[in-house]
Formats: C-alpha cells, sequence, structure tokens
C-alpha cells in the first residue's frame, strides 16, 4: 500500500517552502526586498566583505540569478561591489551603512515568521525540527552535489 502523495516528506518541505517564501515576501514588501534579497543580506551580516562566489555557494543559486539580486541590492544602496586587486572577474560584495541600518529590521521580520511556524511547538521541539531539517539539508546536498 503505497502513503498518500501529501503524506510524502518532499512534497510537505516543497509546500512548506512555497508558502514560507510567500509569507515572507509579503512582509518585506515594505522593505522593497525579497525573500531572495534578504537571504544575500543575511550571508552578509554573518561575514560582511565577502567573494561574490562565496554567497553564491553559500545560497547555492546560480551566478547570474545573483549577480541580478546584488545589482537591486547596489540600486537601493544596501551593498556595493567590488573588484579585487588585480582581478576584475573576482568581486567582494560589501555592506553599506545604510545595508547594516537594515540589519534589524530583517532579522525582525525572520524571527516573527519564525515565531508563527512554530507557534504551537515547545522551544524543545523548535530544536529539535531546526536539528533534523538541517540533517535533511545535509542528505540532499550530499547526494545533489555528488552527481
Amino acid at each position: 500500500m503505497h502513503k498518500s502523495h501529501k503524506d510524502d516528506i518532499g512534497y510537505q518541505v516543497q509546500q512548506i517552502s512555497h508558502l514560507v517564501k510567500q509569507l515572507q515576501n509579503e512582509r518585506l514588501v515594505k522593505e522593497g526586498l525579497s525573500i531572495s534579497h534578504m537571504n544575500v543580506m543575511f550571508v552578509l551580516y554573518d561575514e560582511d566583505r565577502v567573494n561574490q562566489s562565496h554567497i553564491q555557494h553559500h545560497l547555492g543559486i546560480k551566478a547570474s540569478s545573483l549577480s541580478k539580486l546584488i545589482d537591486i541590492l547596489i540600486q537601493k544602496g544596501l551593498v556595493t561591489r567590488e573588484s579585487l586587486d588585480g582581478d576584475a572577474r573576482s568581486k567582494i560584495i560589501c555592506l553599506t551603512d545604510l545595508g547594516k541600518e537594515k540589519q534589524s529590521q530583517l532579522y525582525k521580520i525572520r524571527d516573527e515568521l519564525e515565531g508563527q511556524l512554530t507557534e504551537h511547538l515547545s522551544k524543545e521541539e523548535t530544536e529539535e525540527l531546526a536539528r533534523m531539517l538541517s540533517q535533511v539539508k545535509s542528505n540532499v546536498d550530499k547526494y545533489y552535489y555528488s552527481s
């Protein structure tokens, strides 16, 4: 007997991902950003002045997609793109003062949504969920990047 499609873990993760992106984007619209922009900003909040390829690897997106996201963040005055000495192809991405000022607001938006997502879970259950999701992500990475 096969389990129902709606009970499939991959399907549930995909559905949750889709809905969380929509909810996050609704909250970010007043900031003029999307969840993709916010993810770039969070990488920079963890480690400012990083190579563009570092962000690309961390987020697992195409170079062309990241370049477009960074172009928009530059237009909004949140980041700058600088060439490394002697290598015009290698770019360093840096937060501007305005980008740094947005940090607390972006974390607040993320934390409010995470609070809603885990509303009926205890602290221990939330920590266990985070641990299990991290393990699932590691499993996916192992198979995705080995092919």
